[in-house]
């Protein structure tokens, strides 16, 4: 998860997430009448309507002359700004009523115009598709971090005309947006997906849902990946998986694990195996070094070598995955987990002493113990 990601998790959102609640069932459905309070018409502003062309006269007459009760009215607490029902106090006013019936807004500006989009687009006389389109480029301007389809659900178009408007605009937003259900979500999965590969290729048991929580994309996401990494998995060493190694035989040396980035005699992967070309391309040393050694049988066959991929995967953790672990980090812990981590940097540089040392032994001392499988 990246820090943007993580920022965008943890803020208090300008406006009410997009759909995270059915906001017109507060004042549209049955059970909304409630709160209903009569407010005095000379105290209602009705200067920032969504409409363009301002209020439509014959709507208003239709109303007036209707015997039935006016619906309540949307009003913003605090600024008596109308959200929704500017014809209706305009109705009532030809009426000679001095007061209608009103549900309070708790928001800020932004909010109330999102709302009183909503409420226009859904019920009462429709608004323009200019009207519409305004909308959404104010929308866009004021909430910059919703997705189109959010955009789009709450003024009426498709999403689309909303990307051919942020388009226009010239306001890309972040590499992560809002959607309809109030979920943060990246753009562009590229990057989520890579984070995904890296994750899996340390921890190969790791669960979906795991995976997907820090690399920020979707569990059918990180599925994909895992089946992507399997079938190149297949491709890479077709030979080892037809031909296994017989018992009580020890793993051929001629097809350990390929060469990572041109490493210097002595200090890369055992040579050998190469992969095809472009494979390693992207990957840091780092990730190469540590995939050759996933591939070598003389680890992958006994079970001190495959204590020490699982050791050396869990130390190989990349830094937006550090990123996404220390900002989810409670305070209480901070101390703690510091002293441990700094005590693991001691323990892997003794560890890296000795493999040095014994690197430079005698080759007599080098012979690997293999443990066979009965």
């Amino acid at each position: 998860m990246t820090n943007s990601e993580a920022v965008l998790r943890r803020r208090d959102a300008r406006v009410h997430p997009p759909e995270r609640e059915d906001p017109e069932a507060r004042y549209t459905g049955p059970g909304a009448g409630a709160d209903v309070e009569w407010v005095p018409v000379a105290e209602l502003d009705l200067s920032h309507s969504p409409r363009s062309a301002g209020e439509n006269g014959e709507h208003i007459r239709v109303l007036a002359e209707s015997q039935a009760d006016l619906p309540p009215i949307v009003v913003q607490r605090g600024t008596n700004r109308v959200v929704d029902g500017v014809h209706r106090v305009r109705a009532a006013r030809l009426r000679g009523e001095p007061a209608v019936r009103a549900r309070w807004f708790d928001g800020d500006d932004a909010s109330a115009f999102v709302l009183a989009v909503r409420l226009n687009v859904r019920h009462g006389l429709p608004l323009s598709l200019a009207d519409r389109k305004a909308a959404g480029t104010r929308i866009l301007c004021e909430q910059e971090d919703w997705s189109n389809r959010a955009i789009a659900s709450a003024v009426g178009l498709s999403p689309k005309t909303i990307a051919a408007l942020r388009e226009a605009l010239g306001r890309p937003g972040g590499r992560a947006r809002i959607g309809r259900d109030g979920r943060v979500r990246p753009v562009s999965t590229a990057a989520g997906r890579e984070r995904a590969k890296e994750m899996l290729l340390r921890e190969p048991a790791s669960s979906l849902r795991a995976v997907s929580a820090v690399a920020g994309v979707s569990t059918g996401t990180v599925r994909d990946v895992r089946d992507q990494l399997a079938r190149e998995s297949r491709a890479v060493i077709p030979a080892q998986r037809r031909a296994a190694p017989a018992p009580g035989a020890e793993p051929p040396r001629e097809r350990s694990a390929p060469s990572a980035q041109a490493a210097p005699p002595g200090h890369g992967s055992p040579p050998g195996h190469h992969a095809p070309p472009g494979q390693q391309g992207g990957l840091d040393r780092s990730t190469a070094l540590l995939r050759s050694l996933r591939t070598d049988p003389s680890l992958r066959f006994n079970q001190s070598g495959r204590l020490l991929l699982s050791i050396l995967a869990v130390a190989a953790i990349d830094p937006q995955a550090q990123d996404g672990l220390v900002l989810d980090l409670p305070d209480h812990c901070l101390d703690f987990v510091a002293e441990l981590a700094q005590a693991s940097v001691q323990a892997w540089q003794g560890l890296a002493v000795r493999v040095s040392q014994r690197r430079s032994a005698p080759p007599a001392r080098k012979q690997p113990t293999v443990n066979r499988k009965p």
